[in-house]
């Protein structure tokens, strides 16, 4: 018989569970974009005057990705590209008016989603929460780190 984590077994709902919350909250606000450009998007809205490079690195995946996201973000017209005043081989990204929209939107989203997910848990249980998992978190990301 396979040993279990009763922790992990109930992590992984939690996870699918808001996954789908996400994805039935985007579809409702007719947002069309992949969970990739969603987080590239969000990352961008969050780190005013990033580059690519620093995308790829908070979300911890190939630049060569997140550059073909952020090409058809740009594509969309959500995204626009501007020299970097620092460094002449890497560009700054920026949202455009209808890119910053879009963000807002998806914040809403995620925001109603984390409501409903939070609904009636008290403050402190969320606090709890927030500090154990930021600690399960720190906990696998040292390990990945020490297998690295």
């Amino acid at each position: 018989m396979l040993a279990h984590s009763p922790a992990g077994e109930t992590l992984h709902r939690l996870l699918h569970a808001y996954k789908r919350a996400m994805r039935e909250g985007y579809a409702a606000a007719d947002i069309a974009l992949t969970i990739g450009e969603i987080r590239v998007l969000k990352g961008i809205a969050h780190h005013r005057h990033g580059t690519a490079q620093h995308i790829a690195d908070r979300m911890r995946q190939d630049k060569g990705r997140i550059a073909r996201l952020i090409k058809r973000l740009v594509a969309d017209g959500l995204v626009v590209r501007q020299p970097h005043p620092d460094d002449s081989r890497s560009q700054q990204l920026e949202l455009t008016e209808p890119g910053q929209e879009l963000a807002n939107r998806i914040a809403a989203v995620e925001a109603r989603a984390g409501a409903r997910m939070a609904g009636g848990l008290s403050a402190a249980d969320l606090a709890r929460f927030t500090e154990l998992a930021e600690a399960m978190i720190a906990n696998l990301e040292h390990s990945q780190d020490d297998v690295s």
